[in-house]
């Protein structure tokens, strides 16, 4: 947890790095945080709640300049006819121009990670076991799991999808975009266990990224057709891409969530015991 802060504020402060990269670095850096307070949910008990929503304001306090380059990002993977690719660009450059200034909001967060470096001794004493982190492994794989049957059957914003082993339908971006921290989480709590079978486990954290970033190019065009919606050909385009996305995101999420959550968790377990047995 030390490292992640020290790595988020050496990322803000560097002057090699424009100000659009350094935050885009640090929301990497505080979403891993944030999957890593929730691997130790059970452990580290009230100051949960304190830290997770310090690193999810904090976050948020720099999303504004990295959606405006998202979206344009976005743009950019649709194939769409110059003149019109053009015109959207325009649009969003326009926008982006209406944000405030980043260094204030950048120097403002560089102060707070002192103070949350700082909080962390006041964070309990963790056993050095895997029921330490089990709790949080498998609330993760079964939450990135209760999502799997969201996408099928809609697309974009017209469509509708029945959560599994949920209430009341919610539109399917939404879903999607809530499976996709589902996954994201996981992806990087398997980058955690990577130890535990080097081999098998690399190949593992691949295949969610792989997924993470079909969730998140789905959501940034959700975002994109928002802005973008009385551009009829690039609501086309967008809705194209979406529906080939969320078919990439269903295939690959069968297979990643193949297994009950318990039965997850127990190969888990396995893995790190060996581990613990063949490297000591």
């Amino acid at each position: 947890m030390d490292e992640q802060i020290v790595r988020a504020r050496d990322t803000l402060i560097d002057p090699a790095l424009t100000a659009e990269k350094r935050v885009h670095e640090a929301r990497k850096r505080f979403k891993e945080t944030r999957a890593l307070i929730r691997l130790v949910r059970d452990p580290l008990g009230e100051q949960f709640a304190h830290e997770n929503a310090w690193f999810r304001d904090a976050g948020r306090d720099l999303a504004a300049a990295r959606d405006a380059d998202a979206m344009v990002e976005a743009l950019e993977k649709l194939e769409l006819p110059k003149a019109t690719a053009n015109r959207a660009r325009k649009v969003l450059d326009a926008q982006r121009k209406e944000h405030p200034p980043l260094e204030p909001i950048i120097a403002n967060v560089v102060d707070q990670l002192v103070v949350a470096q700082g909080r962390l001794g006041l964070w309990p004493a963790f056993e050095d076991s895997f029921d330490t982190i089990a709790g949080g492994l498998v609330r993760t794989y079964r939450g990135g799991r209760r999502f799997l049957g969201v996408p099928r059957g809609s697309s974009g914003d017209a469509g509708r999808g029945t959560p599994r082993n949920r209430g009341t339908p919610r539109n399917s971006s939404e879903d999607l975009h809530e499976w996709r921290k589902r996954v994201k989480e996981h992806w990087y709590h398997a980058q955690l266990l990577r130890h535990v079978w080097p081999e098998m486990m690399k190949a593992y954290a691949e295949v969610l990224s792989d997924l993470s970033h079909a969730l998140g190019d789905h959501h940034d065009l959700h975002v994109l057709r928002g802005l973008l919606g009385d551009m009829p050909a690039v609501v086309k385009a967008i809705d194209a891409r979406q529906a080939e996305l969320e078919a990439k995101a269903v295939a690959i999420g069968a297979r990643v969530y193949a297994e009950k959550p318990d039965a997850w968790l127990a190969r888990m377990r396995k893995y790190w015991k060996a581990w613990l047995r063949t490297s000591r």
